[in-house]
């Protein structure tokens, strides 16, 4: 671990001089206070004594007192028990201090015995999710012992069964992020702790296998196999993976590297194009970060019951089912996004791993990052700039109130609570964004390529990715660090402009307006870009913004069309803006900034709404509809056009109909459902013939999955009380993933129809359902259950589900649902709570608690 891996939010003071680090004890000592999910003073007091009501703590980097050099695990699994058999043997040595006994994380196992490498016995305690092994002799720093321990039993996390073949699963899966690798096998389980593994497994004879590295030995016997696989670079145990199975297989390769990947046979067929962009993928991150793909093989297994999208264990990716789906799903969501995420996790949190959970950021933000700089190559600038929009937004809607935070931030419960909130991801994509601006594309990839060749093969801290930007910059990156990543919060702007005709200048207001609170700084520095365009040309002027408020003057000869601040969106902020509609006319007919476009049309819609702007609006807004070139400005007119007259009906059904892009026809059946309610009240019989002859057409056209379930809620708007007997009547068709089934169940809880619920009920309580289709069933469910004693318990037996995702679902829908006049309610979340190994279940319900 780098000696400056101690420099955290709280415990890296000490390097500051005094002015910093008074300011920093001020903003750490805030958050804390007000950190989301604390709770101080009398709320200390539990509502129910299971249901901890403690505060998040600061976390310090560990110092372990050995540095593992190997694993090796031999493991046995046990399908019809649910259960493993297995032998961890570990090769360390000591550090610091002279030992005699050896601390190892192990948790829900039960161990029978520990050797050292003599094979004398050792003696050992376990308890509260440690093993401490007594040995033999004492152990200078330095020195090097081996211990095996065997253990075994049926794991709770961090390996799953999964998959089902009359009552026995069909395959296994680990999941160790972030510290759950130690619910498998014994080990020192923090990202500092880098360590060679070689992992034999012992499975059912017609299962296959992968993990980490290389597979050098399969050897098939009566009723079992045995594989082998070696793994020669180092990495944290929570990148250690095994995924075992019945599966079928795709194999292919990229420039002499072999690419697995693998599905149970219902899935199987859909390997190839879902994960086309692999091979692309891999070419593309070799070439930005300037490293080959650093390993021996590349796999994606795809497994049931994934409790999130994908997982980047090295080498070994895993991946949820529900990736893989037919045309008619790539249209509603392209994989494409998520396997270059997780194989450019490869580089960016393999390679490179955060030294500790503070800094998880450059895992996640750089691999979010990456794939939108994917997305730059592949599909364009329009693609590439909606996603950092996007990103931005999901990021600036989470980092407010009680959830802001700076992006290096060492205080949690579960190392996990980072992953939530907008920060970690996409908060540090758009930061990273930002430094491209204000270094340039040449400095900063070149201070890429240092950062990943000076620190493969190491755990990395925020300021070794500063000191690898400022050897390709040469410039001072101290501030830029300690404001953006050090500091919670992010500028709000408010601009505003007017022409000065005689002295030929603009006059561009630029005042901040962030609200001071939980340590936000008063004023943001940071270069901006502005565009005026004229009647003549455009010029482009990049100014320095190091105030609160700001009146620049800008040259024009005449005055301009349009100004645009933050053109191309580099900062990460919030931007308001006063300006004419003939402004945002210009922009919304030739910006060639997407996001401009995007904006303007909002704007737009926003005039709709004026009787007197109407007729200025309306025939652009459906022109941009018609033939803006980005599906993301065709969406956002297409929403807003749910605000206009009839004469919009025929064109939103062209769109609906006939777009390139599901998202657009979605958005379009989106406006036509808003006139389909109007039309059920007040409209003619003939409107209500025509809207409900484009949803049939539409849903027959099955373009995707989302525009089927688009086109049922605009049945359901215009239906009204035979809406039931439609939706029902096509509920059955299949679609790979439920995707449909998910889509009309999200429908039918609109409906105030009495025999919802009940359809609603059977849906989520069948095992054999699509998990996808029961987690949108218990959505709907949750609408009726407020009101219903009997749909509350319907839904409670839900927190007994094997699967995982919807019995996380199910746990924030009842945390919404609680309240004091429910006691039954309480105690089965109470109980629930005390059962549950998923921080983010254990949080909703302490937040559900909290509020009580």
């Amino acid at each position: 671990m780098p000696s400056d891996s101690a420099r955290l939010l709280l415990v890296r003071l000490q390097f500051e001089p005094p002015t910093a680090m008074t300011a920093r004890i001020v903003v750490a000592a805030h958050l804390l206070i007000c950190l989301p999910g604390c709770v101080s003073g009398p709320a200390d007091v539990a509502v129910a004594d299971a249901v901890e009501l403690t505060r998040a703590e600061p976390h310090a980097p560990v110092q372990a007192s050995i540095d593992v050099q190997h694993y090796a695990i031999d493991i046995e699994l046990r399908p019809a028990e649910r259960a493993i058999a297995a032998v961890c043997t570990l090769r360390f040595h000591a550090q610091g201090r002279t030992l005699d006994q050896v601390s190892l994380d192990l948790a829900g196992l039960t161990v029978e015995r520990v050797t050292d490498g003599a094979g004398a016995e050792l003696g050992f305690v376990h308890a509260d999710d440690e093993l401490v092994v007594m040995l033999a002799e004492p152990l200078a720093p330095g020195d090097v012992a081996e211990i095996r321990v065997e253990y075994g039993g049926s794991p709770r996390k961090g390996l799953w069964f999964a998959g089902d073949a009359g009552g026995a699963p069909t395959h296994v899966f680990t999941q160790g992020e972030c510290e759950d690798a130690h619910w498998w096998f014994p080990c020192v389980d923090e990202p500092g702790d880098r360590a060679t593994t070689e992992l034999c497994v012992t499975m059912p004879a017609h299962w296959t296998s992968v993990a980490a590295g290389e597979l050098i030995e399969s050897v098939t016997t009566a009723g079992t196999r045995r594989d082998r696989w070696r793994m020669p670079t180092p990495h944290p145990t929570y990148l250690t993976t095994l995924v075992a199975g019945a599966f079928e297989e795709h194999r292919t390769e990229w420039d002499g590297i072999p690419l697995r990947f693998l599905a149970p046979a219902q899935w199987a067929g859909r390997l190839e194009s879902s994960l086309a962009a692999t091979a692309a993928a891999l070419e593309f991150l070799s070439e930005v970060t300037g490293r080959r793909y650093p390993y021996s093989k590349y796999s994606q297994a795809c497994v049931q019951n994934f409790p999130f999208g994908g997982m980047e264990n090295i080498s070994a990716t895993t991946l949820a089912v529900e990736a893989l789906s037919d045309e008619r799903g790539r249209r509603d969501s392209d994989p494409t996004e998520l396997v270059v995420h997780e194989a450019a996790h490869q580089w960016f949190g393999d390679l490179l791993t955060c030294a500790d959970w503070s800094h998880v950021w450059l895992n996640e933000g750089f691999a979010t990052y990456l794939t939108m700089l994917f997305a730059e190559r592949t599909l364009g600038q329009d693609a590439f700039r909606t996603a950092v929009r996007d990103a931005l937004d999901e990021y600036t809607a989470g980092d407010r109130g009680a959830n802001r935070r700076p992006l290096v931030w060492s205080v949690y419960k579960d190392p996990l609570d980072l992953f939530f909130g907008g920060h970690t991801y996409q908060g540090g994509a758009v930061r990273l964004h930002h430094l491209r601006f204000v270094l340039g594309d040449e400095a900063f990839f070149r201070g890429l390529r240092i950062y990943v060749g000076e620190n493969a093969g190491r755990g990395v801290v925020t300021d070794d990715l500063a000191a690898a930007m400022e050897e390709a910059s040469g410039v001072n990156l101290g501030p830029f660090f300690e404001q953006w990543f050090y500091s919670p919060g992010y500028p709000e702007f408010e601009t505003r402009w007017r022409y000065d005709a005689g002295r030929q200048r603009v006059l561009l207001s630029v005042n901040q307006v962030q609200a001071l609170e939980r340590g936000t700084p008063a004023a943001f520095s940071m270069p901006v870009l502005v565009e005026v365009k004229t009647a003549t040309g455009t010029s482009s002027h990049r100014l320095a913004i190091d105030q609160r408020r700001h009146l620049f003057e800008i040259p024009s000869e005449t005055e301009p069309e349009w100004v645009r601040f933050d053109k191309y969106g580099w900062i990460p902020c919030r931007h308001s803006t006063e300006k004419e509609l003939s402004e945002w006319l210009a922009i919304a007919a030739s910006d060639d900034d997407v996001n401009g476009r995007r904006d303007a049309v909002r704007a737009l819609g926003a005039a709709l709404a004026d009787e007197g702007s109407r007729a200025d609006v309306l025939a652009p807004l459906l022109s941009i509809l018609a033939g803006d070139s980005s599906a993301a400005v065709r969406v956002a007119a297409a929403a807003e056009l749910a605000q206009g007259g009839a004469g919009c009906i025929e064109p939103l059904a062209e769109s609906a109909r006939s777009d390139a892009a599901a998202t657009v026809r979605v958005a379009a059946l989106g406006s036509l459902e808003a006139f389909g309610r109007r039309a059920a009240v007040r409209g003619t019989r003939k409107q209500r013939e025509a809207l409900t002859a484009i949803a049939n057409e539409v849903f027959e056209a099955r373009f995707s999955w989302d525009t089927m379930g688009a086109a049922a809620g605009l049945v359901a708007a215009v239906y009204g009380d035979k809406a039931f007997e439609w939706i029902v009547g096509v509920i059955t068709l299949e679609s790979p993933n439920g995707e449909l089934r998910a889509n009309l169940a999200a429908q039918l809880a609109r409906l105030d129809d009495p025999r919802v619920p009940g359809v609603l009920l059977d849906l989520a309580l069948q095992e054999s359902e699509p998990p996808l289709a029961r987690i949108a069933a218990a959505r709907g469910l949750a609408r009726f259950a407020r009101g219903s004693r009997r749909a509350r318990d319907e839904l409670t037996k839900l927190l007994s589900t094997a699967n995982g995702k919807l019995r996380q679902e199910t746990v924030q829908l009842l945390a919404a649902l609680m309240d004091e006049e429910d006691p039954e309610l309480t105690q089965a979340l109470s109980a629930h709570y005390e059962s549950s190994v998923s921080p983010r279940e254990r949080r909703a319900i302490e937040a559900s608690f909290a509020k009580r």
